[in-house]
């Protein structure tokens, strides 16, 4: 009986072992990100009353909505750090020796946040689970993409999203019991206890094929193919693969992130780096984190819950709101496979614009059903595209040699940005009031026009492929000629290495093989 091509398998029960092994630092992430907005009002404000717990005091008394932001936003600058620091770690390491360490670095800074005494303390504990946080991701949508083929990428692609959205849901669950003093430190110390989780397990999954290729370590990389593609030929898979690290290493080394913002490669990749930077940008700016992180300060303003009666009807809300956000990460994800990353993309940000103009009509009316369900639902198409897919762009789009620095490009964008909120949304809503949503409204109508102008279709398309059409310089992506099927058959007929000749010679701009990529 002839055996299967691995090239043609989808999801097997092994990679989703591995990917759920990584995603661990993606759940984190989540459960981090969102472990300040329920106990948010006990910490800053101490509405449960200062007392002390021998040396512990019941909060941590920030009186200033600016620096409560800078507070949460920190945890953003570390995963800034973290996103950085893991690209030369995974380059010269491998994932699992980057997704093992640096989750040690998530049970420092969980011990930091559950004994915290001081807002300094409290500070630093919020970077080290940023760090954690920021190289977990960073690894782990490489690593999906390394380990799966096209039709495996369209399910497990989405699984930073669902991870970190998973920790949000139950960080909320666990909050509605653990946010009063003294117990909001246990809901810290938890994610101290994921990390140990994944430090402990990550070592028994399988390296990247792609990555002991790399190094040279063939008969490593023919068995941890064989593992990720059990009872599928290998050999056809296998061959492609080192051909491919074979030109790449004829072409170059693999590239840090200053070369490829310089445009110091090969290719020409300035469309994937404009596409990884801005997807990563607006998924920030279209306003999810003002919900994930202030949801329950938000859903207060209608409710008009006392904070000090905990739980109120605002905290269950906000974690209603992340079920509903993890149920929808599973719909995304199977609407990817079908429908594709381009019309997801543009659908998401088009009604997350129509209901936060919903949401500032509701505030203004003082309507209050209406506010909520609309945060209900901005939350929930958040995650049908804009959640999911920006993390795997770098993935789907990027040669493998600059793979890990265009990721880190991007989350490290995504980061700064996500600071940025945290840090600007008390003071914006403090001065806007029920009009504040007008500005994440805009945002999320420009990132349509950039994704219908700009962001081509992965669904289907080997990486290899991809990188060939559009390793040409910025351009327009709108016409038939972009299409998935169009580009696949002009691939049969012309496999050259020069990046995108001919194809786009009528519209943009090409390059020869040697140079060094050059701005459209």
């Amino acid at each position: 009986m002839t055996m299967l091509d691995s090239r043609t398998v989808g999801v097997t029960r092994y990679q989703t072992f591995c990917a759920a092994l990584a995603a661990i630092g993606s759940f984190n992430f989540g459960w981090n990100i969102g472990s300040v907005n329920i106990p948010g009002d006990v910490l800053q404000n101490c509405v449960a009353g200062r007392k002390y717990y021998g040396p512990f005091p019941s909060c941590i008394d920030v009186s200033s909505g600016t620096l409560w932001g800078v507070i949460v936003g920190c945890f953003a600058l570390g995963a800034i750090i973290g996103a950085v620091i893991s690209n030369p770690v995974i380059d010269r390491k491998g994932y699992k020796f980057a997704l093992s360490w640096f989750a040690l670095a998530n049970v420092v800074g969980a011990l930091l946040l559950s004994l915290t005494t001081s807002v300094p303390q409290f500070v630093i504990g919020r970077l080290f689970v940023g760090i954690a946080a920021g190289a977990a991701n960073n690894a782990l949508s490489t690593y999906v993409s390394d380990m799966t083929t096209p039709r495996g990428r369209n399910v497990l692609g989405g699984g930073v999203q669902f991870a970190c959205n998973l920790g949000i849901m139950l960080d909320n669950a666990f909050a509605l019991g653990l946010a009063p003093p003294p117990r909001w430190r246990i809901l810290f110390a938890l994610t101290g206890v994921f990390g140990l989780i994944n430090f402990v397990l990550f070592p028994f999954a399988s390296e990247s094929p792609k990555w002991l290729v790399s190094k040279g370590r063939f008969e490593e990389a023919r068995e941890a193919l064989a593992r990720f593609r059990k009872g599928a030929d290998i050999e056809n898979e296998f061959s492609d693969m080192v051909r491919a690290d074979h030109d790449n290493r004829e072409r170059t080394e693999d590239v840090n992130v200053v070369q490829v913002i310089r445009g110091q490669t090969p290719d020409n990749l300035r469309h994937q780096l404009l596409c990884v930077s801005a997807l990563m940008f607006f998924q920030q700016l279209c306003g999810i984190n003002a919900v994930i992180f202030y949801s329950t300060q938000i859903i207060n303003k209608s409710t008009h819950d006392n904070p000090a009666d905990i739980p109120t009807l605002a905290q269950i809300l906000s974690f209603v709101i992340s079920v509903v956000a993890l149920a929808f990460t599973f719909v995304g994800m199977g609407l990817g496979a079908y429908l594709g990353r381009r019309t997801l993309l543009i659908f998401s940000h088009g009604t997350m614009a129509l209901f936060s103009a919903i949401m500032v009509a509701g505030s203004v009316k003082g309507i209050s059903g209406l506010v909520v369900t609309m945060v209900f639902l901005f939350n929930a198409f958040f995650n049908l595209g804009v959640g999911p897919i920006p993390w795997a762009t770098a993935g789907e789009m990027t040669p493998r040699y600059a793979m890990t620095a265009m990721s880190a490009i991007g989350t490290g964008i995504g980061y700064v940005f996500t600071f940025v909120i945290g840090v600007i949304f008390p003071p914006m809503q403090a001065a806007w009031d029920n009009y504040t949503f007008f500005f994440f409204m805009a945002w999320n109508l420009t990132a349509v026009a950039f994704v219908f102008m700009f962001v081509p279709e992965t669904k289907d398309r080997r990486i290899e492929d991809t990188v060939r059409i559009h390793s040409c310089g910025v351009h327009f992506v709108v016409g038939k000629k972009w299409q998935v099927e169009a580009a696949r058959e002009k691939g049969d007929a012309d496999h050259t290495s020069t990046p995108a000749k001919a194809l786009n010679a009528d519209s943009v701009d090409t390059i020869n093989p040697g140079s060094t990529g050059s701005a459209a």
